[in-house]
């Protein structure tokens, strides 16, 4: 038997355990590797880890993840998505399936805001799928929308994500960021137009506004003010990095500066929901942090069982098109992603893949483009999707776990879609990024 067998069997052991009773995944895998690693090669052997670790966290690019969290959920607060929804919802609810489209819309810019899924998730759970679901709406196109538009902020930047991979890769963030954005649009497009073409199909899935509810176009130029705030927002965060003015950190804590002067034009700044915004920053890094080390320990254990260099031995010596390699590479994240997210899966699987990725002389920069695309598809694939718990827990009353799944599959293809096109046509990732950084 090879040397590497009872150590994995031993890692797996650990991890499915701790996934069957609900250990937090952090402990399960520094637990599991800490003991699994002492019993076959000696407690010596995560010196690395620990090393990578205080690399990791002593990282300029590290202070920007608090920063971003905290600017998600100050913006969560702050009614800006109000604003945006009210002026998309006259604007283009003359539409079939417009407000699905206009819920699309404003979660990608939610997205480009914040960094993180759960912000464009539930804000929209809360503002748009009431109004969705009042006007008759199919629960289909008004769950979905929902679904894709916060995972969209793992994509668009700011991410939280595309920072984390960077640190791990060597990959530049500025980079990454501006890589996401062509995938974005692309994707946002793709959503708009599925909403867009069945409604058209079936007119009764996505109403039009009765004619009483619409408003004349001078009222939807005043209504337009809502693009200001989230528009100059994106700017400041984004501009300010991409033309150089800024690091990754600094364009963060422009962005949480930015965030709190929107609650403060809208009137719903307070010290006691700083403090709970500061609060709710404290709990989601922190558990970064922990998923971080537990992750950096699992991933030196299974260096030192040498089984990352059996899987890139193999794969080189089979005889097929790199392309194919990397479609399987994201096959294994899309089954992963139905139990894990996107920094689990980053520190489990960068060790493997990149060695491999590197050797069959694949850019980094678009293997991480790819990357965040297919955790837009873990976040909605059943059984432990985030989004479908986001959705669940913000959704009104008469939504089901049932009516959520059911919403899933015609997204999970326009994923895999646009995947399928930014690996065929790798211009849609690099396009950008070369431009502004050549």
């Amino acid at each position: 038997m090879a040397s590497w067998v009872g150590p994995i069997l031993m890692l797996l052991l650990f991890f499915f355990a701790g996934l069957a009773i609900g250990i937090p995944m952090a402990f399960t895998m520094g637990v599991g590797s800490i003991i699994t690693c002492a019993t076959f090669f000696g407690i010596g052997q995560l010196q690395f880890a620990l090393t990578s670790t205080w690399n990791v966290m002593n990282s300029e690019s590290m202070l920007a993840c608090p920063m971003f969290i905290f600017m998600a959920i100050l913006l969560e607060q702050s009614g800006v998505a109000d604003d945006l929804y009210k002026a998309l919802h006259h604007w283009m609810g003359g539409l079939h399936g417009g407000l699905a489209m206009a819920t699309v819309i404003i979660a990608a810019i939610m997205g480009a805001m914040s960094g993180v899924a759960a912000a464009g998730t539930v804000t929209m759970a809360l503002i748009a799928l009431p109004i969705m679901l009042e006007k008759k709406y199919h629960k289909d196109i008004a769950l979905g929308p929902i679904l894709v538009g916060g995972p969209l902020g793992i994509l668009i930047p700011p991410s939280v994500g595309f920072i984390i991979y960077g640190m791990l890769t060597d990959t530049s963030i500025g980079m990454l960021f501006a890589g996401g954005i062509v995938p974005g649009i692309l994707l946002t497009s793709l959503y708009c137009l599925y909403f867009g073409i069945r409604c058209a199909i079936r007119p009764q899935d996505g109403p039009v506004l009765a004619p009483e509810e619409r408003v004349s176009f001078k009222e939807k130029l005043k209504l337009t003010k809502g693009l200001v705030l989230p528009v100059l927002l994106v700017l400041a965060v984004l501009g300010s990095m991409f033309a150089g003015i800024c690091s990754t950190s600094e364009s963060a804590a422009v962005g949480a500066l930015g965030a709190a002067l929107c609650a403060v034009i809208h009137h719903k700044f307070s010290w006691k929901m700083f403090f709970r915004a500061a609060v709710r920053t404290l709990e989601t890094i922190g558990m970064i942090v922990w998923i971080l080390f537990g992750a950096n320990v699992f991933s030196s254990t299974v260096i030192v069982t040498g089984l990352p260099e059996v899987i890139a031995n193999f794969i080189t010596g089979l005889h097929v098109p790199g392309l194919v390699i990397v479609l399987c590479m994201m096959f294994i994240y899309f089954i992963l992603g139905m139990f894990l997210e996107e920094t689990t899966m980053l520190y489990i699987t960068v060790p493997i893949f990149m060695p491999i990725l590197i050797g069959m002389g694949y850019d980094k920069l678009w293997f991480g483009i790819i990357f965040m695309i297919s955790m837009q598809m873990a976040y909605i694939t059943p059984p432990f999707g985030f989004s479908l718990f986001f959705l669940k827990g913000s959704a009104p009353e008469g939504v089901t776990t049932k009516d959520i799944y059911h919403a899933v599959p015609p997204l999970l293809i326009i994923q895999w879609v646009a995947v399928i096109i930014c690996m065929i046509f790798p211009q849609v990732c690099t396009w950008l990024p070369n431009l502004l950084y050549k």
